[in-house]
């Protein structure tokens, strides 16, 4: 496939994700709403969370796991960060610097700036309180899994067109598949999250992974 064509076809999946993921976000504020949260706070697809909710139960084990996981999508962010800035000094301009992480340094503002929104306006709050906390927090979405799949999913894409299809591309992509596989089981097991908490931060963090893919070939 050529590169435009892939551009494309990249473009198109985050526009369906980005439909996907509003529709989603309506859906979870008007359908099944029910007070079956800590506090009677309510929630959307109540039947559906609540089940999981109780089958699942919590884990501490795996929240920690998940929070190591956060952190290690944070040092690899700090790493794209400083290549960016290196790249500005040396080339002296912020629009000479490589596509790729400009387009990244695009993503992560716009999911930070989302990660505000959902925390000001919260459609869900946590099934519990988790440990450190003294009040419930907004769980919709996931910022976990949004930071995760966003982080892993373009470090895949940004060493696939460094490296091509070689070892060493591979490796790596196994690896971050495993990794974003780990923290969406992981964060759901942890009880820390819904299950739509978990599928929003998958639809949204599709539309960003995709996105990226679009425009930084």
């Amino acid at each position: 496939m050529k590169k435009r064509e892939k551009s494309t076809a990249w473009l198109y999946t985050g526009i369906v994700c980005l439909v996907l993921s509003i529709l989603f976000i309506f859906a979870v504020t008007a359908i099944d709403v029910q007070a079956i949260g800590p506090n009677g706070t309510s929630v959307g697809f109540a039947g559906i969370n609540g089940a999981v909710a109780n089958a699942v139960g919590s884990n501490m084990i795996w929240y920690k796991i998940t929070q190591l996981l956060g952190y290690l999508a944070i040092v690899i962010f700090v790493f794209f960060a400083i290549c960016g800035v290196v790249q500005i000094v040396k080339r002296r301009s912020l629009f000479k610097v490589d596509q790729d992480l400009l387009v990244m340094a695009y993503m992560f503002i716009i999911l930070f700036l989302l990660y505000i929104l959902f925390d000001k306006i919260a459609i869900n709050y946590r099934p519990m309180l988790m440990p450190g906390e003294t009040s419930l927090e907004a769980s919709f979405p996931s910022s976990h899994t949004m930071l995760a799949l966003c982080v892993f999913g373009t470090t895949w894409l940004f060493f696939k067109r460094r490296l091509g299809q070689g070892r060493a591309y591979n490796i790596i992509r196994i690896m971050m598949i495993v990794l974003m596989v780990v923290t969406i089981v992981g964060r759901l097991l942890s009880g820390a999250h819904w299950l739509t908490d978990i599928i929003g931060g998958i639809l949204i963090s599709g539309t960003l992974v995709s996105f990226y893919a679009a425009f930084s070939q």
